[in-house]
């Protein structure tokens, strides 16, 4: 894997249509970089995130402190997130 520059590359929101599309094109440039999932995310969306490169983190999204933790030491983060309510 590529370094983007000093860490990581952190997307949110990789399991929807866009990030499952930013997922996909990092993997095929051999960035390093790690996707964060909620709880319950279906394990076939996380074997296909993982097969493009990813490396899975499953953390609660209203845990700020676990969120913080899941971004550390990363180059940036990207959030493909919607914005509908769950």
């Amino acid at each position: 894997m590529k370094s983007s520059g000093g860490g990581p590359i952190v997307l949110a929101g990789a399991t929807g249509d866009l990030g499952g599309r930013i997922a996909a094109a990092l993997g095929r440039r051999l960035v390093a970089f790690r996707v964060l999932t909620r709880p319950g995310t279906p394990v076939a969306l996380l074997t296909g995130l993982a097969a493009v490169g990813a490396t899975v983190v499953e953390v609660d999204y209203d845990d700020a402190t676990a969120l913080r933790n899941a971004c550390d030491a990363a180059s940036c983060v990207v959030s493909a997130l919607n914005g509908s309510s769950r």
